[in-house]
């Protein structure tokens, strides 16, 4: 339920997010205990676990204070309810600004050192670092891997950078509050999406498999969109609901 707050800072008629520019990549983990870890209790584990990575340029934004400004996150696939959508571990940006109304909607964000994206219209670069480490970086590359999963098609097959519900907890990264949170298009809107293949590099507590390629995508949006708080449904994407079990607390930082 949207309350008078999330209209006043995220319900513009024009869209909040104007034209992006992004880098994604999806991949099964290596270790389904350590992913079980960095879910919280209140979550379960989907039947097919799934890490995404994504680094994105917010070229232009709308209204002032929220100017242009960076990001980057890794999530987990997770269900909640019955209903799957992706939890974000960590989500550092570059500017106060995005920090704080991500902080109002459950998002785990801190400021990070440093977040660029280079996209020369077949490759495309993007690497994020904090206190002077590598956080990731990921080079994009229009040569697709040379066989799919039918899981790995179908996750590669969205123009939108993210594809359907973001899962959060409020307070942040604690609950008890479960809360799904999306994009919504607001005014017509274009995508450009190529699907290639992604080398990463990074650890992000051993979930980054480091120097592998996996599937992956690079995007430029135009148009208009928002960030909402949304109703949960039954079913976000064709995967389906597994038991719980329990995890150690997580890790994620958040300032």
């Amino acid at each position: 339920m949207r309350t008078l707050l999330d209209w006043l800072l995220y319900a513009h008629s024009g869209g909040q997010f104007l034209e992006l520019a992004a880098i994604t990549a999806h991949f099964a983990p290596d270790d389904l205990s350590r992913y079980r870890r960095y879910l919280p209790d209140l979550l379960d584990m989907p039947v097919r676990p799934v890490v995404k990575l994504f680094l994105v340029d917010y070229l232009r934004c709308s209204p002032w204070p929220l100017t242009r400004y960076q990001e980057w996150s890794m999530l987990l696939r997770a269900s909640h309810d019955g209903a799957e959508g992706w939890f974000p571990v960590t989500m550092p940006v570059t500017t106060w600004v995005a920090r704080q109304g991500g902080h109002h909607l459950g998002f785990p964000k801190y400021l990070a050192a440093s977040i660029a994206l280079i996209d020369d219209g077949r490759t495309a670069f993007g690497r994020a670092t904090a206190d002077g480490r590598l956080d990731v970086s990921m080079r994009y590359c229009d040569d697709a891997p040379p066989i799919l999963a039918p899981w790995e098609r179908d996750l590669r097959s969205h123009d939108a950078f993210i594809e359907g519900d973001l899962i959060v907890l409020k307070p942040t990264g604690i609950g008890p509050d479960v809360q799904r949170v999306s994009f919504e298009e607001v005014v017509p809107s274009c995508w450009t999406t190529r699907h290639g293949s992604v080398e990463l590099h990074g650890d992000a507590g051993g979930l980054i498999p480091d120097g592998r390629i996996v599937p992956g995508s690079a995007h430029h949006f135009q148009g208009g969109m928002n960030l909402v708080r949304s109703t949960p449904v039954a079913k976000v994407l064709p995967f389906t609901q597994a038991s719980k079990r329990p995890r150690a607390a997580p890790t994620s930082r958040a300032a």
